[in-house]
């Protein structure tokens, strides 16, 4: 009966070892895939997130005193492959046009900061604030972002849209 232990395969071992170069694999691996695919800056409010990080408190205030005099609509906006303008209708909170804003607006996807288009030039059109033309060579999720000055007040509007392959 001893021959017959002495015969047999201990696995355990084995299955241990298998187990630790595994998770050495499988840590060298998440590590390979994160170095390759560098984070982003998040820019909301079209400032780098140390200045929004510190003044986030004074940002929402002048948000909500503009939100309390003023409309943001960028509904108008579909977005397609080719050459788009950027379309921002701003009313006071009875509806009626407002002129003289100053507009800043990025259209960029929402995932990398990579072939953003930043638009600072405004023509009022029929009681609409349009860009200057610019074109989107690829499909998929898009933000625009607008920032609007109106004297004193800041406002900030985000709109997620999608441009088909």
């Amino acid at each position: 009966m001893e021959q017959k232990r002495n015969n047999e395969i201990n696995y355990w071992p084995y299955a241990i070892v298998g187990m630790i170069l595994t998770v050495v694999l499988l840590g060298i691996w998440t590590i390979k895939v994160a170095v390759s695919n560098p984070v982003q800056l998040d820019n909301s409010y079209m400032m780098d997130y140390q200045d929004v990080d510190e003044n986030i408190n004074e940002i929402l205030a002048k948000q909500r005193v503009f939100d309390s005099k003023y409309r943001i609509d960028l509904t108008q906006n579909r977005l397609k492959k080719g050459e788009n303008r950027v379309v921002v209708s701003l009313t006071d909170i009875h509806g009626n046009p407002v002129d003289g804003a100053e507009i800043v607006a990025i259209v960029a996807r929402p995932t990398t900061l990579k072939g953003e288009k930043k638009l600072g030039t405004f023509k009022r059109e029929d009681g609409l604030y349009v860009s200057d033309p610019f074109v989107i060579e690829r499909g998929g999720r898009w933000n625009i972002q607008v920032k609007v000055v109106v004297g004193n007040d800041i406002g900030y509007k985000t709109y997620k849209t999608f441009v088909e392959e």
